[in-house]
């Protein structure tokens, strides 16, 4: 028998010798360790949630003429209380009016309601109202105010 025929050592040792260098490359290009994902990092910080059935509407006076601009607004969340304040815009695009109020965490899901100034003229054309919690913009609103 020749060195390297069939049924010498010589085929046994290198195929014993590909198995073991195959679970080697195995062994090495698997990671030892993946750490898990921290459950606190999948939560999502608390923030100022704004309910989707919040808008603005023109209430109309007695006289059939456009009286206030009324914002109604359910918060979903409140993470904390502070200041909610709420600017005013014309269809000119200048501010018109403000308002602030103190919103408390037992204030999430009351409806809440908030009225323009009644000595605030409103003309016809696009008004816009803004709401924000110190430097958050939390949602902006409009509606078409037309004449009488």
């Amino acid at each position: 028998m020749s060195a390297g025929s069939p049924g010498s050592g010589v085929g046994l040792r290198r195929a014993a010798a590909a198995c073991v260098c195959t679970a080697w490359l195995a062994v090495a290009c698997t990671p030892l360790y993946v750490p898990p994902v921290p459950g606190d990092l999948l939560a999502p910080a608390p923030a100022w949630r704004v309910a989707g059935d919040a808008g603005l509407e023109v209430v109309r006076g007695p006289d059939g003429r456009p009286g206030v601009l009324r914002l109604l607004v359910r918060f979903d969340e409140v993470p904390a209380a502070a200041w909610v304040a709420l600017q005013w815009f014309g269809p000119a695009g200048g501010e018109r009016a403000s308002d602030a109020r103190w919103i408390e965490p037992v204030d999430a899901g009351r409806e809440l309601a908030w009225d323009s100034p009644t000595d605030l003229v409103l003309a016809p054309g696009r008004w816009r109202a803004v709401l924000s919690v110190g430097d958050r913009l939390l949602r902006q609103f409009d509606v078409e105010v037309v004449g009488p």
